[in-house]
Formats: structure tokens, C-alpha cells, sequence
């Protein structure tokens, strides 16, 4: 296929949101929500005297029960921040894609990624994340790429 370039710039409010659907879709996340859940929950049944789960008043259980529940949230304000505090990526984004890989082009930076350096891909939202470390990848919009393109860059990364 011939060589294809988009550019993009990413909002923060969509990079959170695919944060949190991307949170939500791990195991531990939605097993931690469940137990955050249940504790606030049974606090609350106790105190309308609907079950008789504790005699005294259970802070820890509200607290920790909360805590579980807003986890996600914090995380997702955190990475928020952190992707504020780099300017570089609230400006355009320039993607080629071509058949040794990827070049990445921003106001201040420029990268190039082999193909055999992508270890992963995840479609969140209406993006595709391409991952060339464990936790970092390059958010591509699906809504700018044909579909044609979209199965050529799939076809190139191998999952590890």
C-alpha cells in the first residue's frame, strides 16, 4: 500500500474518556468496582436497618468502599494531568503511515517506529492505541483513516 499520513490532535476530555472504557475493560478494575460497591452498599442496607451488618458505625468500610469506587476516577485525573503537562501533545499530530512503519511529527518531536517495534494494538472508542512499550503508545484516530487503511495498519502489528 502507498504511504498515507493523518493528523490528529488529541482533546483531553476524549483521552479520558478512553481512559476510563479502557480501565473498565480490565478484570481487576471491574472485580475492585464490585467489592467498592458492595461495601457502600451494605453500609447503606445497614443503616436503613434492612440487614444487621455491624453494631457500630463502619468508617472503614465507607471509606475503603468509596475508595474502591472512585479508583478509576483518580487514575484517569491523573493521567489527565500528566498529559496536560506535556504540550506537546495538545498540538497537531502528524501520522505516515508506510511499509517499514510508522513517523510520528509533532510541533517538537519526531519519532520512527518499525512495525516490529509495535507490540501491541487496542481499539478503544474510536481510536486505535499502538502500543511500542508496555504503557506508552500513540492514539490513532479511526474516524480520519479509510478502512482500507485501517486493515493495513492492523495487518502490520503483530500481537507479542
Amino acid at each position: 500500500m502507498e504511504d498515507f499520513t493523518i493528523t490528529t490532535r488529541l482533546t483531553s476530555k476524549e483521552y479520558a474518556k478512553v481512559m476510563l472504557i479502557g480501565l473498565y475493560k480490565k478484570p481487576g478494575i471491574i472485580l475492585t468496582t464490585i467489592f467498592g460497591l458492595y461495601c457502600v452498599v451494605t453500609v447503606m442496607l445497614n443503616n436503613f436497618n434492612i440487614i444487621k451488618f455491624y453494631t457500630d458505625v463502619p468508617y472503614f468500610e465507607i471509606f475503603f468502599g468509596l475508595f474502591l469506587l472512585f479508583a478509576p476516577t483518580l487514575i484517569v485525573i491523573i493521567s489527565v494531568r500528566q498529559f496536560l503537562s506535556n504540550k506537546s501533545f495538545q498540538n497537531d499530530i502528524r501520522y505516515t503511515f508506510g511499509e517499514n512503519g510508522i513517523s510520528v511529527q509533532g510541533l517538537t518531536f519526531k519519532s520512527e517506529f518499525l512495525w516490529v517495534h509495535i507490540i501491541k494494538q487496542k481499539e478503544i472508542n474510536n481510536f486505535l492505541i499502538l502500543y511500542h512499550t508496555k504503557k506508552l503508545g500513540n492514539f490513532i484516530d479511526k474516524s480520519k483513516l479509510t478502512l482500507d487503511q485501517l486493515q493495513f495498519i492492523k495487518s502490520k502489528v503483530t500481537q507479542k
